[in-house]
């Protein structure tokens, strides 16, 4: 299976239509709200009936095909009525900025409580958020133009990345780490899942693992693992890194430490020396898809890796799962299932903010883009939230340049993958 690749050209034009949309929506923001009511509504309608259609063909349960068909019906109602539309559209937006803001309050009472670095620039974030929003809301008719430039801005940002991608791709090397602007992250989250359903369609008829060929040379030197299952947790998707043979994951595998719906708990760092065994426990315990981007790197870059993990590593101080204390019977939570399985072995963190679990800031993704950031990756995230989604997003556009570093994707299904006499590739 080969995925396409991005020509030079297709950047370019990405630059110039967004670049386009972006002054259109500033120099004429008046008619510019009427294009977005029409592109915002049409594309509602399409989707509902789309989904409608499939939902139909592929009998789907009555929740999916009436959720479909109410979509259809709203994007009508919308298209139609302008005025409310322009009316209800800056009050969803400015609910989805509160709710951003409430995150990083409860991020920088986590921080302050703790006395990690950086909380009173998460609480200057949260008062912003706080202002915008509550402005937007309680002034939604005003807030259209305001939303309208804030688009135009965003558009124009999308076009200087595309941009700085074309000349990457020429061979014009930015070199360090540069601000990159992701799509919004309540669309980030779901990558995975989408990608995860489309695919398991095809590897459930005969195939159980695909490799996406890319005509380059080079050798695999990282891997990122981007896991994602089909149930309520597992659809937001999961990140861990592979260096030299052996994972690395962060998550909170402590039960007893969990608070909060298990959104907060104490930080746990395992690290597996088997990435076909860790695989295999994915799969088979798990029932998780792993996408997994394999990246190549210079022998300065290696160096920067391994010392960037050797200092996380010195935070932290070895923690036993109650398998590991006790081995006279099976326990089944996820880090004895994990142990029992591969002798992975668990650490807690003595200091810095990976002490504290926190899923909507400090959380999986945290370990991997700070060791990709040692090597130039580029995906910061405007609020510095990011998704396991946002990652697979990124990974997967750079797999597609042709210039790129990112040579190899490979996805594992849980469709009866690894059986006991199937070799796992390498």
């Amino acid at each position: 299976m080969k995925e396409r690749i991005i020509s030079n050209i297709a950047l370019l034009c990405n630059t110039l239509i967004f670049l386009v949309l972006g002054i259109i929506l500033i120099s004429v923001p008046t008619k510019s709200i009427h294009f977005f009511h029409v592109t915002v509504t049409t594309s509602i309608i399409i989707i509902g009936i789309v989904s409608s259609i499939l939902n139909i063909i592929h009998k789907k349960n009555l929740q999916n095909t009436t959720i479909s068909i109410l979509m259809t019906f709203i994007g009508f109602f919308f298209l139609n009525n302008a005025p409310s539309f322009l009316a209800i559209f800056p009050i969803i937006f400015g609910t989805y900025i509160f709710l951003s803001g409430l995150i990083k309050l409860a991020t920088f009472i986590v921080y302050k409580i703790n006395g990690f670095k950086g909380f009173y620039r998460i609480f200057f974030n949260f008062i912003l958020d706080l202002v915008f929003s509550l402005i937007v809301i309680f002034n939604p008719l005003k807030s259209i133009k305001t939303l309208t430039y804030i688009l135009g801005i965003y558009f124009i940002s999308i076009s200087i990345n595309y941009f700085i991608d074309y000349l990457e791709e020429r061979h014009f090397k930015i070199g360090k780490r540069r601000l990159r602007i992701t799509m919004p992250k309540i669309l980030s989250i779901f990558i995975p899942y989408a990608f995860y359903t489309r695919i398991n369609k095809i590897l459930s008829k005969e195939v159980t693992s695909v490799k996406i060929n890319k005509d380059v040379s080079g050798k695999v030197d990282l891997e990122i693992f981007i896991a994602v299952k089909d149930s309520n947790i597992g659809k937001f998707g999961h990140a861990d890194l592979c260096f030299n043979n052996k994972v690395y994951s962060y998550g909170h595998y402590d039960e007893d430490s969990k608070k909060l719906f298990d959104t907060i708990g104490d930080g746990v760092l395992f690290t597996v020396n088997n990435k076909k065994k860790y695989l295999r426990f994915c799969a088979e315990h798990s029932k998780k898809t792993i996408f997994v981007f394999g990246i190549t790197l210079t022998d300065k870059q290696k160096m920067r890796v391994q010392k960037e993990l050797e200092k996380i590593e010195s935070y932290t101080y070895r923690w036993k799962c109650v398998q590991e204390l006790d081995d006279s019977k099976e326990y089944d939570d996820y880090a004895s299932c994990l142990y029992r399985a591969t002798k992975a072995k668990f650490y807690k963190f003595n200091e810095s903010s990976y002490r504290i679990y926190f899923a909507p800031w400090t959380n999986c993704v945290k370990l991997v883009d700070n060791v990709l950031g040692v090597v130039g990756s580029d995906i910061i995230h405007l609020n510095g939230f990011i998704t396991p989604g946002a990652y697979y997003y990124y990974l997967n556009s750079e797999f597609k340049k042709k210039n790129s570093n990112v040579i190899k994707k490979e996805i594992f299904t849980n469709e009866d993958l690894f059986e006991k006499n199937r070799p796992l590739k390498k």
